[in-house]
């Protein structure tokens, strides 16, 4: 009975020794199947067209392409075998560019489309990746606001026209109120500015001033130029012209505008009249926001002169200040109603002037107005 086992074990230990040689023989011959099957298309006596030469380490560092065999590369004319079996003629006619330069249609480029397995490929002239175009494509399509080519269409005869510094226009009334004084007379004022320019270069046209029982008791227009000299400071030059009781007074005007530190809007102008007349106005004011919208703005004014106007109630010196606050709710940028309270005073050789004539030399006002700009 052990002759028997130890028989048939040997019998079994073959049979597994031949299965496994077939098994091998069927592996190698399923190879080279395969390897025959995916080999690329070659032309006739020429190293595969895609094969890469090797590169070296620096080449790789810096990120170089790897050279190909020009042998590989079909010339001019020479037919090439395709996947499928085919032959096809390389066009004699020069390719595009790659670079980026116009190029011509090559020929035969529309019959490589009908060829049997070129079906759904893009041809030289159809390529994105490549830059390579037959013509640009549509302005509307530019990546640009105004309709404008960007860089390099200028070889299809693309004109650019860039506005980065348009014409600008704003009308901007920063008080626009009624005032009831403490002597119970109630009276209209108003500070607007309109403006129209360039960034560096804009017209200016200021006013300000007091209507009571109907007519202007004080105000000015000024016409200014202004050239801006930093991102936040503008010279301003031009002429003032006197509104209200008494001779009309015009005036030239120099001065700068702008914003100080911490964010002060600020304002100083000199004038120079005839017959040795000069006068002075500063302003300043700053936001002070509590949200968004809620805002508060203290507003200081200062006017003085070089000499005395008797016929307008003006002396020489310091005439008036006034310092207001204002509280305004923004339900836009442009649209903002506020109240406010104003101390006005009078100084000098103007109020001894305002006394003569009866009237307070100091006034308290409630405020109540729109600011507001288009």
């Amino acid at each position: 009975m052990r002759i028997l086992s130890r028989s048939a074990g040997t019998i079994r230990i073959r049979r597994n020794l031949r299965a496994a040689a077939l098994g091998l023989l069927l592996l190698g011959s399923s190879s080279a199947v395969l390897a025959q099957t995916a080999a690329p298309a070659t032309v006739s006596g020429s190293t595969p067209a895609s094969q890469p030469m090797a590169m070296s380490h620096a080449d790789q560092m810096h990120g170089k392409p790897a050279a190909t065999d020009n042998r590989a590369t079909p010339m001019k004319g020479e037919p090439m075998r395709m996947p499928d079996g085919s032959i096809m003629s390389m066009p004699a006619s020069p390719m595009p560019d790659m670079a980026g330069k116009p190029a011509t249609r090559p020929a035969g480029t529309d019959a490589m489309q009908n060829m049997p397995g070129m079906s759904g490929m893009s041809t030289p002239m159809d390529m994105d990746h490549g830059k390579v175009m037959s013509r640009p494509p549509p302005i509307g399509s530019l990546p640009s606001s105004d309709g404008a080519a960007p860089k390099g269409y200028a070889a299809y005869g693309v004109t650019l026209h860039m506005h980065d510094d348009p014409l600008l226009t704003r009308l901007q009334f920063d008080h626009l109120e009624t005032a009831h004084g403490s002597d119970g007379a109630n009276s209209q004022q108003w500070d607007g500015r309109f403006w129209v320019g360039h960034d560096l270069d804009k017209l200016w046209l200021r006013s300000e001033g007091t209507r009571s029982k109907g007519r202007i008791e004080e105000g000015d227009v000024e016409a200014l130029w202004g050239h801006a000299i930093s991102p936040f400071w503008n010279l301003m030059a031009g002429m003032r012209h006197d509104l209200g009781t008494g001779p009309t007074r015009n005036w030239a005007a120099f001065g700068f505008q702008g914003i100080a530190p911490y964010e002060f809007e600020f304002e100083a102008t000199a004038y120079a009249g005839p017959a040795g007349r000069s006068a002075l106005r500063l302003k300043t004011s700053q936001d002070w926001l509590f949200t968004q919208n809620l805002i508060l703005t203290p507003e200081l004014d200062l006017n003085a002169y070089g000499r005395a106007d008797p016929r307008r109630d003006l002396g020489a010196g310091v005439a008036d200040a006034s310092l207001g606050f204002r509280l305004r709710y923004e339900f836009s940028r442009k649209f903002a109603p506020y109240v406010g309270y104003a101390w006005v005073r009078q100084f000098g050789a103007t109020a001894a002037m305002t006394r003569t004539a009866g009237r307070p030399v100091f006034e308290r006002q409630i405020l109540m107005g729109v600011r507001m700009w288009f």
